[in-house]
């Protein structure tokens, strides 16, 4: 499965992007220029990506360790998937950074899936685990 959505997206949305960046070629700029803070929002996407992922790839101490844990630290302590909520964050990055509508799209599709994602992983966690709290959110702390 990791390797169809890898696929999908290096293919299917990179590809995309860069043919409608090459249609739009000529037409007048933006009249607001959405680079430099596309930039800053897909970094910050990036690395609150990677340091949630460096938070999940430390729950398993020992190599033989299979047990499912809740995942502790950084955002994890107010929603499930911290993880998505920072990539949905990399994906407005370069809807700002490229400023068309195919990359708005793509954006919003990523929103669509990936909240339903960490709605999904809030219910399991809190059929798996008992004590898992309450105040937890699926997606965005305090919101969702």
């Amino acid at each position: 499965m990791a390797l169809a959505i890898s696929t999908y997206f290096l293919l299917i949305v990179t590809g995309g992007m860069i043919y409608v960046q090459h249609l739009s070629q000529g037409l007048p700029d933006p009249s607001v220029d959405m680079i430099y803070p596309g930039v800053l929002v897909f970094a910050i996407g990036i690395t609150g990506n990677f340091y949630h992922h460096y938070l999940l790839s430390r729950l398993r101490d020992t190599a033989g360790d299979k047990g499912y844990k809740i995942p502790k630290g950084g955002l994890f302590d107010l929603v499930t998937c911290p993880h998505y909520l920072f990539e949905i964050l990399v994906f407005f990055g370069f809807a700002m950074i490229c400023q068309t509508l195919y990359a708005l799209a793509v954006a919003l599709g990523t929103v669509a899936h990936l909240t339903g994602r960490s709605c999904a992983t809030r219910r399991w966690y809190a059929t798996k685990f008992e004590e898992f709290p309450t105040r937890i959110k699926a997606h965005v702390p305090y919101v969702l």
